[in-house]
């Protein structure tokens, strides 16, 4: 049965706060959730899903809390405007750093990302090149944000989300490249492979990189354009150098 008080929890978990305080987070659709059982770190705590979904998927979840609901009691608990049949409750998976693969390869820094959406694409885009690492700097928003985890399609599962002040960024790397990006720096298109290789930082949507990030900045990039617009989304200017860094 779906209690009252089971509502209450399941909708507190929109919350970050809410997620600190219970570790844990929102997950639906049968896609996210059946590639959370190949990540034993992220514990189903509990189902709730439609009776032909636990018919089909029930036996996978034998050590988890099925609760059977209508479509009408499951958009009670649904983030989405849609409900996609199952909803999951979850704890996050543990994630690791590893340094040595931060200073020989290619890792992101968001400066303070704030739009689910962005996050979300660019947690995708790192998981399609291979990108283990995507720091999280302040303001960023929590990639355990219910519109982050549907619109990463499980990605946040394989890449290591990990909070990092920019303080503590730039001590404990100091002999890495911190890449960002400005009309003045070098095409993204024409970096000989040596240069293929550091941190990249991406700016806030409207605001850009941080000034305390600029000043430690060695190495600027940039995406050439033919046109009329001033800027490029966040998350497709991502897709853009990461394809360029990984060809």
């Amino acid at each position: 049965m779906l209690s009252k008080a089971k509502i209450k929890y399941i909708r507190s978990l929109e919350r970050k706060k809410n997620r600190q305080r219970y570790d844990k987070f929102v997950a639906e659709g049968t896609k996210i959730i059946s590639e959370m059982l190949l990540f034993p770190d992220s514990k189903i705590e509990m189902i709730v899903a439609h009776a032909e979904w636990l018919e089909n998927n029930g036996h996978l979840f034998s050590d988890t809390h099925l609760i059977e609901v209508s479509e009408k009691e499951l958009k009670q608990v649904s983030f989405l405007e849609s409900p996609q049949g199952v909803l999951a409750v979850a704890t996050p998976p543990k994630y690791t750093m590893n340094e040595k693969m931060v200073r020989k390869d290619i890792s992101l820094y968001l400066d303070g990302i704030r739009d689910p959406g962005n996050m979300g694409t660019i947690l995708r885009i790192a998981d399609w090149f291979g990108i283990k690492h995507v720091f999280m700097g302040e303001g960023t928003t929590d990639p355990f944000n219910s519109k982050v985890v549907q619109s990463s399609m499980g990605a946040f599962l394989r890449v290591n989300c990990i909070p990092l002040g920019k303080e503590e960024l730039l001590d404990k790397f100091k002999e890495v490249r911190i890449i960002g990006t400005d009309m003045m720096g070098k095409n993204v298109f024409e970096l000989e492979q040596e240069e293929k290789k550091g941190i990249i930082v991406i700016g806030n949507e409207g605001k850009g990189i941080s000034e305390t990030l600029k000043k430690a900045i060695s190495y600027w990039i940039t995406i050439p354009g033919k046109g009329q617009a001033e800027s490029l989304n966040a998350g497709v200017a991502t897709g853009i150098i990461c394809a360029a860094l990984r060809n």
